[in-house]
């Protein structure tokens, strides 16, 4: 099969497809939905399963398991163990996560301007740059495919005592002129409350009924436009500008999680790109450059009262601004059999930490931290014949550390600039027994770089820790076997993976201070598990489901444990239609055996949940859809981390307009 075919296709095509191509990053020359080594979720599945959130549309996906930074009021997701700060999350391509600590609120990104969400675990393309040890999560936007078309949706979500909690709207328009298109999306959602459970009995902090401190508000504005030449090369630029404020819910219970008096003022970030790729023939050439910034405050108050604070450190105001600049720069060529390209990244990540005076509102910058990393990569697609291919990739990896400021005289001596680099080499077989059948094996040696969080952090809270700029990177060896298949109306996949991590960063006593703790590289983990999906789809009914078992063992010390990774996860789902343009959707999820470390440091394993979720929908017409659900539909107490309960029963109605 010719990739270089499929490249100009791909492109020339727009009038096919509404998904931003140019933000897409493939390893083999087949769709996404048909790739043994990535999964895609679509724009389509993301609406039938009515998630508002990327983390509620990626907590669906077979490995992917969503968490609650519940001290943070923050979503985020692992994959196969992993947590968020060592899987490398793209928009467009385009590396997002937070530069001081790898971190990303997934709950602050909401899905209506969304095309698709690709993710690779553990063997992913080196074109993605450095840091993507446990997996890539690239989140793909909309392009617009006829002369003018657009959507607009709207909608609200009812508590169980049927006040209304949240409302939604969306919009996006776009346009396809000959070679020019432009898109446009906003998205809105504001959230003054949510109700908690009936089964929920109270506590000092957080009696029964609406969720103390648990308004949100986000919305985001994005713009692009683009050529398209007649050869199917493309150039595009793009904006986008997220901004979001969520109060902090204290906890529920002190044995868990002590009680905090937070707020965030704001949230906020905003990139602009410029990409473009040339087609030559037999190969491309890819290019992207890249600006992003992220915004942030939190403040710290005395008491319950979110107006006071101490004179001493207990309370506080502070603010981060980070951003990072960088680019991409690929080159691929079909020479007979083989595809070859190469990639090269450069990344700059600039963190600056303030403390605001609580009286006068004063700002003083404390610690301005600088790195950059440069990756190059080179991948071979080998096509033996029409059953067998055969992958290979290697990337060098190199960060260094630029600038360290700190206004700690004491810790700021024992900070230095280090370099941290790394050799990743992975490669893959991927044999086709028949034209509906694939079977996949393959290795990957992948790396963490310790984030500046992790090398320059320093408190003397409990436990007081210790900063330490020579940290080593954690490596990870993915080992993958996989087989899929499509029989009929069915399609089922199954994957079995073990992945070796070594000098893996854990805090551990510093012995020239035993009252500090440090992070050191002292431990390594097995992670193992198993996959499996199966999904049916005719004119009338779709069900399916996928199963993840995930092991994670702590050979060095098992007293340490991998929190907030369920061992056993179920979703499924069905969808059957009963006449008169009126379909029923239902799904379920189960989650058991996840560890959750609570205030005293130790480890307790989180209660067994299972949630129901139902809606009606109703299409008058192909471009008018309608839907009234419930979420939770048993009222059930769940949380994800101990002392932060999430939403009890809501009742919710959307109403989207497609022209």
């Amino acid at each position: 099969m010719k990739k270089h075919l499929l490249l100009i296709s791909l492109a020339a095509s727009a009038v096919l497809a509404d998904t931003f191509t140019l933000g897409q990053v493939n390893v083999l020359n087949t769709p996404l939905e048909e790739s043994p080594l990535e999964q895609t979720m679509s724009a389509e599945t993301i609406a039938q399963q009515n998630s508002e959130t990327v983390a509620d549309a990626l907590n669906n996906i077979s490995g992917v398991s969503m968490s609650m930074m519940g001290a943070r009021n923050e979503a985020t997701l692992s994959i196969r163990g992993f947590d968020a700060k060592r899987v490398g999350v793209f928009i467009d391509g385009i590396p997002v996560y937070v530069p001081y600590d790898g971190n990303f609120d997934y709950d602050r990104f909401l899905t209506s301007d969304i095309a698709q969400i690709d993710v690779s675990k553990g063997f992913s393309s080196v074109a993605y740059g450095a840091n993507t040890m446990g997996g890539v999560i690239n989140i793909i936007s909309k392009r617009p495919t006829k002369p003018l078309e657009g959507e607009i949706k709207v909608g609200m979500v009812l508590d169980s005592d049927t006040a209304l909690s949240r409302k939604t709207a969306s919009l996006n328009l776009g346009t396809r002129q000959d070679h020019l298109y432009a898109q446009l999306g906003a998205v809105y959602s504001d959230q003054n409350h949510f109700r908690l459970s009936d089964d929920y009995s109270g506590s000092a902090s957080q009696p029964e009924g609406d969720r103390l401190r648990s308004a949100t508000e986000d919305y985001k504005i994005s713009f692009k436009t683009g050529y398209i030449a007649d050869d199917g090369s493309e150039i595009a630029i793009g904006y986008s500008n997220q901004n979001g404020e969520k109060q902090q819910p204290p906890s529920t219970n002190p044995v868990y999680n002590s009680v905090r008096y937070w707020d965030w003022p704001y949230w906020d970030k905003e990139s602009v790109f410029i990409t473009g790729q040339k087609n030559l023939g037999n190969g491309y050439i890819k290019a992207l450059a890249y600006y992003d910034t992220f915004e942030n405050s939190l403040y710290s108050y005395a008491n319950n009262t979110y107006s006071t604070f101490n004179s001493f450190g207990s309370t506080f105001k502070s603010k981060y601004d980070d951003y990072s600049y960088g680019g991409r720069l690929e080159y691929g060529i079909e020479l007979e059999k083989h595809f070859l390209s190469a990639a090269l990244n450069y990344k700059k990540d600039v963190h600056k930490g303030y403390d605001i005076n609580k009286a006068t509102s004063h700002e003083t910058l404390t610690e301005n931290y600088e790195d950059h990393t440069l990756s190059v990569g080179l991948e071979d697609v080998y096509t033996l014949s029409s059953q067998w291919q055969i992958l290979g990739g290697v990337s060098y990896d190199r960060r260094d550390a630029d600038k360290i400021y700190d206004t700690n005289p004491t810790l700021a001596s024992a900070l230095s600039l280090e370099t941290q680099s790394s050799f990743n080499p992975e490669a893959a077989v991927v044999y086709s027994p028949d034209s509906t059948s694939k079977i996949r094996a393959s290795i990957a040696r992948k790396t963490y770089m310790p984030s500046m969080k992790d090398r320059y952090s320093r408190t003397l809270k409990i436990p007081p820790l210790y900063p330490n700029p020579e940290l080593d990177n954690e490596t990870a060896t993915h080992y993958e076997l996989g087989y899929q298949k499509n029989f009929g109306l069915f399609s089922t996949r199954l994957n079995g993976f073990f992945t070796r991590v070594d000098d893996a960063i854990q805090q551990t006593l510093y012995a020239p201070n035993p009252s500090f703790y440090q992070n050191q590289n002292v431990g390594s983990f097995y992670h193992r598990g198993i996959e499996t999906e199966l999904s049916y789809k005719s004119d009338t009914l779709e069900a399916g489901g996928n199963y993840t078992y995930t092991s994670v063992k702590n050979r060095t010390d098992a007293s340490i444990k991998r929190t907030d990774v369920p061992r056993h996860q179920l979703f499924a789902y069905s969808q059957v239609d009963v006449g008169a343009n009126i379909a029923l959707y239902g799904d379920m999820k189960f989650r058991k055996g996840a560890y959750d470390q609570i205030a005293d440091n130790s480890y307790i394993i989180s209660p067994t949940f299972t949630t129901f979720d139902l809606k009606a929908i109703y299409k008058p017409t192909a471009n008018v859809t309608a839907e009234v659900g419930i979420k939770n539909l048993t009222d059930k107490f769940y949380q994800y981390d101990l002392g932060f309960p999430t939403e009890g029963r809501e009742f919710f109605a959307t109403l989207g307009y497609k022209f």
